[in-house]
């Protein structure tokens, strides 16, 4: 290419003669040069757009692996807030239970509060509202345990009468309530002491939170509540803690005498509106006249049975049974679901009044008890019934409460012997620890009383 153009020039610069020539060849120079130029800049151009191309091919991929990476990103922080909220929720329940097992090993104290409100619940059932005398939230108690009230008394010098009553409502309030029936009008009584002379403003004496009969079933059982007329007190903490539980189902059967003795009937049947998974039946013995049952089964006439209750709880190794009503009644009911088949241990119960049943004077044999702390000898007799009578007799000052192995306010040491309990307690003892009000001595004893 290069040896034709210099003869074109050669022939050009012959024809035109020097200075014609020497014009023509700046000219060829010029355009050449214009051609180069803008050949150039076409280059670039199309450099310059083939690289736009090229970015925007990049920025494309780009863009679409930062969108994959943070949705990705997303995802992965919408997965891991998920699993934080599941081990959370994990984290607070095995918190609850810790928080459970503490209160059901706490040693309970004596204390002053505050009753700020009385409420009528029933003909002869008032609530007492209880708040700490500086105004701080009470312990928070398990759903189902009591409270030990003393009244002062002036007449009796050697120990003030005290009797436990169930705390009835929510566990964790910060206040406690009690709901009291007037059960004798004996001068001394502390329910009669209750319901006529205490009033808002006044301060009580108190112990608690304390028991072993408490809600404590596990996720994926069915709790069965069960009730006969003030037996209703500990339920109700129950049935509000259940209904925040992921507890299988849900059963409650209460028991009353007649429309006129319905402690937390309004309660029980707001709970039953709110909570429609709630198997919720309120039987009446003396169903008003002219009324009849309600069609879905929440109001019942007459008394339901252990029939009954099974029915409607399901499978009888799936299903705890927690009791609530006099002696007799428990007795009855615990025995007829054991015969249907429920262990034993899934049935739970209470009882605040001394048994009814009587020893027989086979089982009692007479001891030597040594009272160590007040320096007393006493003989234990067949007129005793239990160690606790036997310091009442002989004038040895012990706490007590329920009398029937469930407050532990008689709880002492025993220091040298052997007991053989009457009932079983329902208090959690120490392994050097006895309850006077429900044993009798089998060797002669010394106690740290």
């Amino acid at each position: 290419m290069i040896l034709s153009q210099g003869v074109e020039v050669f022939v050009k610069w012959s024809e035109l003669g020097r200075q014609d020539g020497q014009r023509w060849v700046d000219e060829q120079i010029c355009t050449n040069r214009n051609a180069r130029i803008e050949m150039t800049q076409f280059v670039f151009v199309a450099i310059a757009l083939l690289g736009a191309c090229l970015a925007l091919v990049l920025a494309h991929t780009f863009l679409g692996v930062i969108s994959d990476v943070l949705q990705s990103r997303f995802a992965t922080k919408k997965r891991l807030a998920a699993i934080h909220e599941c081990d959370l929720a994990i984290s607070n329940k095995r918190r609850r239970a810790q928080i459970d097992l503490s209160l059901s090993r706490r040693r309970s104290a004596w204390r002053q509060v505050l009753v700020v409100k009385v409420v009528q619940e029933s003909e002869d059932v008032r609530s007492f509202y209880l708040v700490d005398k500086d105004y701080e939230p009470l312990p928070a108690s398990l759903p189902g345990q009591h409270i030990l009230i003393e009244r002062p008394s002036a007449e009796i010098r050697s120990h003030s009468p005290s009797r436990c009553y169930s705390l009835s409502d929510d566990c964790t309030a910060g206040h406690w309530r009690i709901s009291v029936k007037k059960s004798s009008e004996h001068p001394t009584s502390v329910s009669r002491w209750l319901h006529e002379e205490v009033a808002a403003g006044d301060f009580l004496k108190v112990r608690g939170p304390s028991g072993a009969f408490y809600l404590q079933t596990d996720p994926g059982r069915c709790a069965v509540l069960v009730s006969a007329g003030i037996g209703i007190t500990p339920m109700m903490p129950m049935l509000m803690e259940s209904v925040r539980l992921p507890i299988r189902s849900l059963h409650c059967f209460v028991q009353y005498r007649d429309v006129a003795h319905m402690p937390f009937a309004d309660s029980l049947l707001s709970v039953a509106s709110q909570h429609p998974e709630i198997a919720m039946s309120l039987w009446i013995s003396r169903f008003p006249k002219g009324v009849r049952p309600s069609s879905n089964g929440l109001f019942r006439e007459g008394k339901f049975s252990a029939k009954e209750l099974l029915a409607h709880a399901g499978a009888v190794h799936s299903s705890d049974y927690y009791l609530c009503g006099p002696e007799a009644w428990q007795s009855r009911l615990q025995k007829e679901l054991v015969e249907a088949g429920v262990p034993p241990h899934f049935v739970r119960f209470e009882l605040f009044q001394p048994s009814e049943k009587v020893i027989s004077e086979v089982q009692i044999r007479e001891h030597d008890i040594r009272f160590e702390r007040s320096g007393s000898v006493a003989r234990f007799e067949k007129s005793h019934a239990t160690l606790l009578g036997c310091a009442d007799k002989n004038k040895v000052v012990m706490d007590s409460g329920c009398r029937t192995g469930a407050c532990g306010s008689c709880a002492v040491k025993l220091l040298r012997g052997k007991v053989r309990y009457t009932r079983e307690p329902q208090y959690q003892l120490n392994s050097d620890e006895i309850l006077p009000c429900v044993c009798i001595p089998e060797t002669d004893l010394v106690v740290d009383a």
